[in-house]
């Protein structure tokens, strides 16, 4: 550690206040900040400037011999889509008190009328229902939303159970019998780890939670790992490099590099959070003072002091790991315009750990997810996301823990190899010779 200090601390404490200080990273932090934090109340926005209006429906129906009213089915699913979590616990959507919050389903006798006002956006679409030649029940949805619109799809899901429920009156199925056939079954998932156990709703908190996690973790490699890549370059392409390293050994400006631009990350990072919680914090009052309910975020899960410490690790240890490798990557070019060239390997090696953290979110006990989050170049992005959703032994963390901290270990010690060499390389190409040449020619 005496090679390394306090001359990597003065090169941390530059490349901080080189970063911090510019107009760009003060402008984008500012940026992130103010972007998170109206994210975070962006459901009552939209909802105070009416943007998430509940649906107006208009039913025209060309049939009377139906026994069940189209007007009362729609409703119904399009109000029950509002409280998912009481539908799938098999209770009945909480009562919604102002008839303005909840859709709103009206019979039209004037089709023509109603097909105009959902052109003009009046009304947000016109269920049109006919007995077809066959004598099945046929509908027409008009509206200017897409396939994928959640009340295009509700309004299909009702057509459908109209559809059904009159085909099976046509065959002697009464309306009564009709809905023993299709109640759902008694139904419980008991977990096998007790201590697994935990509800539709926790459930939901841990997945954002996880999916963030990813998230943030991709951005810091891939930001702050060019921004040491780019970094080099820059201080080699204007001729500072050679005196720099006239002051410090390439391993203390390699340790410094990382240093100093992690801590820059991290400091961006913090101002995100906190705009984060500023934002959880004022989305209520925001909410009263605009007159709207606003969006209720999910409960996060029981996170514990050492579930934090691990996260922290992973978390530091993975930018480190990649960190170390861009700058090697960086040394080995002499102009700004190279520096995506020689990173591309590390792009896409923490590409494929985000996309694999993003299949193993769906089954985190997968056998494939297990393995992967065991290997240091993928673990930063599984193992926080399986310690959220499943239960992994202690001795999987701590093994995942200690491969990634002994990879770091190899990383920092071949990429200060490649940086001692890569430095004063000037005008040649990156390739496999020129880095196995660089790690044993150097020091």
């Amino acid at each position: 550690m005496r090679d390394l200090f306090p001359n990597a601390f003065h090169v941390a404490r530059r490349e901080y206040r080189v970063r911090v200080r510019g107009r760009a990273f003060k402008f984008t932090t500012a940026l992130l900040g103010i972007a998170v934090a109206v994210l975070t109340m962006l459901p009552a926005i939209l909802e105070a400037v009416g943007i998430e209006d509940p649906p107006e429906i208009a039913v025209s129906v060309g049939s009377d011999d139906l026994s069940t009213d189209p007007v009362v089915a729609v409703q119904a699913l399009l109000i029950a889509a509002a409280d998912p979590g009481a539908v799938l616990e098999g209770e009945a959507p909480a009562p919604v008190p102002d008839a303005e919050e909840r859709a709103r389903v009206t019979r039209t006798r004037d089709p023509d009328t109603a097909a105009q006002a959902v052109r003009d956006g009046e009304l947000d679409g016109l269920l049109t229902i006919t007995r077809s030649e066959s004598g099945d029940l046929a509908f027409e949805y008009l509206s200017n939303s897409g396939p994928t619109n959640q009340t295009r799809m509700l309004v299909t899901q009702a057509a459908t159970a109209l559809a059904i429920g009159d085909r099976l009156e046509r065959a002697g199925v009464s309306t009564a019998e009709s809905g023993e056939l299709f109640a759902p079954p008694d139904f419980t998932a008991i977990a096998a780890d007790p201590d697994e156990a935990r509800s539709e709703e926790d459930f939901a908190g841990a997945f954002i939670l996880a999916y963030a996690v990813v998230i943030l973790t991709f951005m810091a490699i891939l930001t702050y790992g060019n921004w040491v890549a780019q970094s080099v370059a820059e201080e080699k392409s204007g001729r500072v490099m050679e005196l720099l390293i006239t002051a410090a050994t390439p391993r203390q400006l390699l340790t410094g590099k990382v240093i100093g631009t992690g801590a820059a990350g991290l400091t961006q990072y913090v101002v995100i959070v906190g705009a984060l919680l500023i934002g959880l914090v004022l989305n209520g009052p925001i909410s009263s003072l605009l007159g709207v309910g606003g969006g209720t975020p999910l409960p996060l899960p029981d996170l514990t002091p050492i579930m934090i410490a691990a996260f922290g690790l992973f978390f530091m240890l993975g930018f480190i790991l990649y960190s170390t490798l861009y700058a090697a990557a960086g040394s080995m070019v002499s102009r700004i315009e190279d520096v995506q060239q020689a990173v591309g390997p590390l792009i896409f090696l923490s590409m494929a750990g985000y996309f694999a953290a993003f299949g193993g979110l769906n089954d985190p006990s997968a056998g494939w997810v297990q393995v992967l989050s065991l290997i240091p170049f993928f673990s930063p992005y599984l193992m926080p996301s399986r310690m959220l959703l499943t239960t992994p032994s202690s001795a999987e963390v701590v093994l995942a823990l200690a491969l990634l901290a002994a990879t770091v270990v190899a990383a920092i010690w071949l990429a200060s190899r490649i940086y001692s060499a890569g430095v004063l390389m000037y005008g040649q190409r990156v390739g496999i010779r020129s880095i196995l040449r660089a790690t044993r020619v150097s020091r």
